[in-house]
């Protein structure tokens, strides 16, 4: 036998269908979103009396129950969702839109981690294009990721539009290696032009919004390349290592890493740049206690072989 519920849900589907609507999407709070159409279900528990009312205004419910209007004609794909402005914002890491459309963290916390507000360190690009979320993907450890790219990146003689990302801080203009445990430079596992912005044994735990993610800023010519690392190292889930690296469209030559976390200080990785496995290179540091602290800036000039630190 059918419950009551069952049958109110059933007229409002003979009723969606007699408008001509499709979608039908139920919500715990009883609230029915029917295209332009809302359908508000409400009970009498005393009378076990159901009342159906039929409006035109479009609406949905965020977690906090509040109503917001819809703008519809873009697809955003999961973790994206679209927001009543019709913008895609990833629900698994934007602290505005933690979890669900609209829900804003509360200020106690400093992160949305894996849809869920939390005090771990935050992504810090706003449009954050994943190349791998934990959110999603799991755990993962020493592998390395292909990414095409937008237009073309240069450093020393080498110029390309696709790179590899591997897990452990380093990203190549051509074939990269797995090897997680550091050296000095050149390194001669790394046989193309090569960037180590934190060469370390590092490792994306599951169920959290670590990752590695990019997203390009700015107009065509004078646009920004960002990738972003939000990893632990490796058995060590509360070391915290988030940094960025940066191309600049037209500035061939140099890249720019930003450090916000780096729980070790920087005593066992080794930061720099090289343009093959035996050189030119340019190192800042192997192995260096306190040599990347949170906040740190360097630049590397491969036209002119230095680097300057902020």
């Amino acid at each position: 036998m059918q419950s009551i519920g069952q049958i109110v849900l059933r007229v409002v589907k003979v009723i969606a269908f007699a408008l001509n609507f499709i979608d039908i999407q139920t919500y715990t709070s009883t609230i029915f979103t029917v295209k332009s159409t809302l359908i508000t279900v409400t009970t009498k528990p005393t009378t076990q009396t159901w009342t159906v009312t039929l409006t035109t205004t479009t609406t949905t419910t965020t977690r906090t129950t509040t109503s917001i209007t819809t703008t519809t004609g873009i697809t955003c794909i999961y973790p994206f969702v679209q927001t009543p402005t019709g913008n895609c914002v990833n629900i698994l890491i934007d602290f505005n839109n933690c979890g669900i459309v609209g829900y804003v963290c509360p200020m106690n916390y400093t992160s949305c981690s894996a849809g869920e507000c939390s005090v771990a360190p935050s992504v810090q690009l706003t449009n954050a294009i994943p190349i791998f979320t934990a959110a999603v993907n799991g755990s993962v450890d020493d592998r390395f990721y292909n990414v095409t790219l937008p237009f073309n990146i240069t450093l020393y003689n080498t110029t390309t539009d696709s790179v590899q990302v591997t897990t452990n801080g380093v990203l190549c203009f051509g074939k990269c290696d797995r090897i997680w445990s550091e050296t000095a430079l050149p390194a001669q596992e790394f046989s193309d032009t090569t960037v180590f912005a934190y060469w370390d044994d590092l490792y994306i735990f599951a169920n959290t919004s670590q990752g590695i993610y990019y997203e390009i800023q700015g107009d065509s010519s004078n646009r920004t390349l960002i990738f972003e690392y939000y990893c632990s190292h490796y058995q060590q889930a509360k070391e915290y290592y988030h940094f960025q690296v940066v191309f600049f469209e037209d500035k061939p030559g140099i890249v720019q890493y930003i450090y916000y976390d780096i729980s070790d200080g920087g005593i066992t990785c080794t930061v720099g740049v090289q343009s093959s496995g035996n050189g030119p290179f340019i190192q800042y540091s192997f192995d260096q206690a306190d040599s990347v602290m949170p906040n740190m800036t360097l630049i590397f000039d491969t036209n002119t072989g230095t680097y300057t630190k902020f």
